[in-house]
């Protein structure tokens, strides 16, 4: 009798380690199992992407006659836009830096805001410009993002529909093809055209050192240009750090560079152009 109660004592005993050792494993299993993570997608501004990558957003624009306009010589028009993005990526625009180059005057959007598209997204700017000449809805100018390097659609409205697939059209390639964004700047300064006369008789090297000095920026007058490029949350536009802390670079002929710790560098030229790392040489 005394044996049978200790062999029940022993079985139970194993029995209850058993179960123990098997919470104990069942546990850990559980607290080893991998835990979903929620993966952050970087957002780019338009202008930083790939050529490749750009092709893949699309742009439509649609035009409206403005009747609050006084349309007794010609009719005037606003431009809305449609943007599709195709990309995996997202995306985002400064509403500002929307541009019409027309051959006789450029129109600027006067949007502000960043326009966030995730990937597969697809949103729509209402009257990105205004007061658009009928003149210039024929084709003879074009619709940029920033700069040249982003032309987006050729401004010839079929239907009242302008896209980014007429951008492959030779006929508005040629058509435009003395079309730039400068060809119309008629706010040259007076002491400058006045400097000009006065140096007329320098040497051509000593004239052409003049120019870039006039027009040259210093470096704050330049790194305001950046920060004028980018939105309020710019710090992913130059690789994830703040401007501030960029490596400033004097260059020649008056252009600047700022770098970043990866050698990533965002040059600004004399004239206030920006060329961003990933765009096209000039």
């Amino acid at each position: 009798m005394k044996k049978s109660l200790i062999l029940s004592a022993t079985m139970l005993t194993l029995l209850l380690g058993g179960c123990t050792t098997n919470s104990s494993s069942n546990q850990k299993e559980s607290s080893s199992s991998p835990k979903s993570s929620t993966r952050t997608v970087k957002t780019s501004y338009f202008q930083n992407l790939s050529n490749s990558a750009k092709r893949n957003v699309k742009f439509t624009f649609k035009l409206n006659q403005d009747d609050t306009e006084d349309n007794t010589a010609d009719p005037v028009y606003v431009v809305s836009a449609t943007i599709k993005n195709n990309t995996n990526k997202n995306i985002k625009f400064d509403q500002s830096k929307f541009i019409c180059v027309l051959p006789s005057n450029k129109i600027i959007s006067d949007k502000t805001g960043t326009l966030r598209i995730k990937a597969g997204e697809t949103k729509s700017i209402n009257q990105l410009f205004q007061k658009m000449p009928e003149q210039g809805t024929l084709g003879n100018g074009y619709i940029e993002y920033l700069n040249s390097d982003n032309k987006l659609a050729y401004t010839k409205f079929t239907h009242n529909i302008a896209s980014s697939n007429n951008l492959t059209e030779q006929k508005l390639i040629t058509q435009n093809k003395n079309t730039t964004a400068n060809s119309t700047n008629d706010d040259i300064d007076s002491s400058e055209s006045s400097s000009s006369v006065e140096n007329s008789s320098s040497s051509e090297s000593s004239s052409t050192q003049s120019t870039t000095s006039s027009t040259a920026l210093t470096e704050s007058q330049a790194r305001q240009v950046l920060k004028n490029w980018a939105d309020s949350d710019y710090g992913d536009s130059f690789g994830g750090y703040p401007l501030d802390e960029l490596e400033t670079i004097k260059g020649e002929n008056g252009n600047w560079s700022f770098v970043n710790d990866d050698g990533l560098a965002w040059d600004v030229s004399s004239t206030g152009k920006i060329h961003a790392p990933g765009d096209p040489m000039q």
